[in-house]
């Protein structure tokens, strides 16, 4: 691995640049895959909690973070819980609608948007502990779903499946690359 001393307060730090464009390339090529699929199916192929998993697999986190019972069961625990919230809290109102109007303070839209968060991150904690599918990005997942961002069956299944594709392509192909031309990532937090 190509090292160099670069020093950011600590002269003992080293920065290996191969770790860091493997991990940048590899993110580029997860949400490239996605792009194409949303741009060919016109569906949300690409949301905000994709980000945080596709960095835990780019950058070699350990298999608690980035195996696929985690990645794709965390995900499917965090749908799954949100959407219950949703339904039980939600009253059908939407984030995007709620804080767009001119004065929401003290609405009771957003009570009821607190109240989906809250109990989805509730449910989505217990049943990721109880379940093992420990992956911290898909609490932002639920809160996609609680907050009536996204929702409803269509989009539940676009989720798992955009999460389950980002885990396939990485492991399948990505993965394969990087060994076969030497620029697999370290663990990141080593």
């Amino acid at each position: 691995m190509l090292g160099l001393d670069f020093d950011l307060g600590d002269p003992d730090h080293e920065w290996d640049l191969k770790d860091e464009y493997s991990a940048t390339v590899n993110v580029f090529l997860h949400f490239t895959v996605l792009g194409v699929i949303a741009l060919v199916t016109g569906r949300p192929f690409l949301f905000p909690s994709l980000g945080p998993s596709a960095y835990l697999i780019a950058t070699g986190e350990k298999d608690r973070a980035e195996g696929p019972y985690h990645v794709i069961g965390g995900h499917a625990v965090a749908v799954a819980a949100g959407m219950i919230a949703y339904a039980l809290l939600g009253n059908e109102v939407s984030a995007y609608v709620v804080f767009a109007r001119p004065d929401p303070a003290f609405s009771m839209e957003v009570v009821y948007l607190w109240g989906s968060g809250t109990l989805a991150m509730m449910l989505t904690t217990t049943a990721m502990l109880l379940t093992k599918t420990n992956h911290a990005a898909a609490c932002a997942t639920t809160l996609i779903v609680a907050l009536g961002l996204m929702g409803g069956l269509e989009d539940a299944v676009i989720i798992v499946t955009a999460v389950a594709i980002l885990w396939y392509f990485h492991d399948r192909v990505i993965s394969t690359l990087a060994v076969r031309y030497g620029f697999k990532p370290r663990d990141a937090r080593e």
